[in-house]
């Protein structure tokens, strides 16, 4: 995990925010830190923010900072830091922390204390003069300099600066500043598009503000994505696919970003779904590593797997209830809920009801003109999201034995599916669409192959070549060649054989998707049925 994502990670929440929870007293912290350090925190900080008492403020924000440090929890560290004036030392050198955290993002002490103490506050926008000042004495110009956290936000080396002060923002739901410092940036041309893009849609998430999936789906039409990115990407579109309660699609997305890069945090956020979905050892048959962190829900996943039940759970559930109203996570609401539906139920409900439900590809006026225009010019895009190949004809391969397209219930991730007969369709050579026209379920499906004998087949999917249409029609069309191996990752790098492991099909929006893996690559791709053929 990079330095940035692991600061990402570890936020805090020591800023105060307003929640609907009971009071807690310095004792219960206090003995919960030496029963569990790390859930020690958010009690500390609900004492720090509601006791009455000084002292008892005093003594709380001290056995904050000191939690701080030990689970490097940076930022908060850096803000109380920042309060008690302690972000130098008394000879004049830059605290350890100070040091640390500029040299992982690769930035100046100055410009991160700067940023960070001026995202924690409400940000107006940048307004520059109309007319530049003139120094009184020289008659020369005098350049305008912008306030912080401005001034080193539009330098184009402080990028990193930039997804922290998104964080900071997104913590405070002080989603006006952030628009005021989105929309500045981006018109000073001081981010590029592929790190900007992530920025755009998840604030829409975070905030319900403007239309999340249709910024997924715009976002991954962008030529310009790297592999980072499109893994952000990826990784969003199944964070909002969760949210709606749709734990499969989720899962899938989930780890289809891993396949572009961050694995272990598509893991672990996979494993999540999976235990909420009732799969709990499915979710911690996981390799360790995945979950070996000493952050809270790394602590909790570690203590499901290797206990039965969730009665233990009792004792954390004062801080589980602050973290939540917070920051939902699915493991908070697997404890607070004993999993199972109730817990699926709560964590759509904490995350609230503000995003669309429509996951339909939309209107492009949906969006503002000016910043479609500044982050996907015309120019810069493609026709499809990286994850559609709706324009690329392919052939099922099949073995001769193959009888049956059959609906997989709880569809497994990792294992071969268990066939059931009277969920079986019998099929013959055609096109995708053909064998799917007797589905009658408008929900979203999961279909495998299997014989006579209902065992599941092993199925290949191979995209055909595509003929490149030279520039100057006069030029004969270009013979296609195989793809070079290099550092590009999708599902049409390669044209095959990748290994089909299901079709999931959404009657209701006739759409369908292909699960294919190519070695340890994994993607769910959506294709056109009416060019997916099985030819004997």
């Amino acid at each position: 995990m990079g330095f940035f994502f692991r600061i990402f990670l570890t936020i805090g929440i020591y800023f105060f925010i307003t929640r609907g929870v009971s009071a807690v007293s310095y004792e219960e912290a206090y003995a919960m830190e030496k029963d569990s350090p790390v859930f020690a925190i958010p009690l500390y900080e609900e004492v720090v923010r509601t006791a009455k008492q000084n002292d008892v403020r005093k003594t709380a924000s001290t056995r904050l900072y000191f939690l701080y440090e030990k689970f490097r929890k940076y930022v908060p560290a850096l803000q109380y830091q920042i309060r008690a004036g302690t972000t130098k030392t008394k000879k004049g050198e830059w605290s350890s922390i100070v040091q640390s955290v500029s040299q992982g993002l690769g930035v100046s002490p100055y410009s991160l204390i700067g940023v960070l103490s001026s995202c924690s506050r409400s940000t107006p926008p940048l307004v520059e003069p109309q007319e530049q000042s003139v120094d009184s004495e020289t008659g020369k110009p005098v350049p305008f300099v912008p306030f912080e956290p401005y001034r080193s936000l539009l330098k184009p080396e402080n990028a990193p600066l930039v997804r922290l002060c998104y964080s900071i923002k997104m913590k405070l739901k002080d989603y006006e500043s952030w628009e005021n410092i989105f929309q500045t940036i981006v018109q000073k041309n001081s981010i590029s598009k592929e790190t900007a893009l992530p920025l755009w849609v998840g604030y829409s998430l975070q905030s319900g503000r403007g239309v999340p999936y249709r910024r997924i789906y715009l976002s991954g039409t962008s030529k310009v994505l790297t592999n980072e990115s499109k893994s952000d990407i990826a990784f969003l579109y199944a964070k909002f696919l969760r949210h709606k309660g749709r734990w499969e699609a989720s899962t899938r997305y989930f780890l289809m970003s891993g396949t572009y890069g961050n694995p272990r945090r598509a893991k672990f956020e996979a494993a999540k779904n999976l235990l909420l979905m009732d799969r709990k050892q499915e979710a911690c048959d996981y390799p360790q590593e995945i979950y070996n962190g000493s952050e809270e829900p790394e602590a909790l996943f570690r203590k499901i797997c290797q206990t039965k039940g969730t009665d233990w759970g009792a004792q954390y559930s004062h801080a589980l209830r602050i973290l939540s109203k917070d920051s939902p996570d699915p493991l908070y609401s697997y404890i607070l809920q004993g999993g199972g539906k109730e817990a699926r139920d709560y964590f759509v409900k904490e995350m609230g009801t503000f995003l669309s439900d429509t996951d339909t590809d939309g209107e492009e006026d949906l969006e503002p003109e000016e910043i479609l225009t500044l982050l996907l010019p015309n120019e810069d895009r493609n026709k499809l999201p990286f994850w559609d190949a709706r324009d690329r004809e392919a052939n099922l391969v099949l073995p001769d034995r193959t009888k049956y397209i059959c609906k997989v219930l709880r569809r497994p991730f990792f294992s071969n599916p268990s066939i059931q007969p009277q969920y079986c369709t019998e099929i013959f050579p055609g096109t995708l669409e053909q064998m799917l026209n007797s589905v009658e379920e408008e929900e979203e499906v999961s279909f495998a192959f299997a014989d006579p004998a209902y065992l599941p087949i092993s199925a290949k999917l191979f995209w055909k070549e595509v003929e490149i249409i030279p520039e100057n029609p006069v030029d004969p069309p270009v013979q296609p060649t195989l793809p070079v191996k290099s550092n590009q990752v999708g599902p049409t790098v390669a044209l095959g054989p990748w290994n089909l492991e299901y079709f999931v099909y959404r009657k209701i929006l006739n759409r369908t998707y292909a699960e294919i893996r190519l070695g340890k690559e994994y993607f769910v791709v959506a294709v056109k049925p009416s060019i997916v053929a099985w030819q004997k």
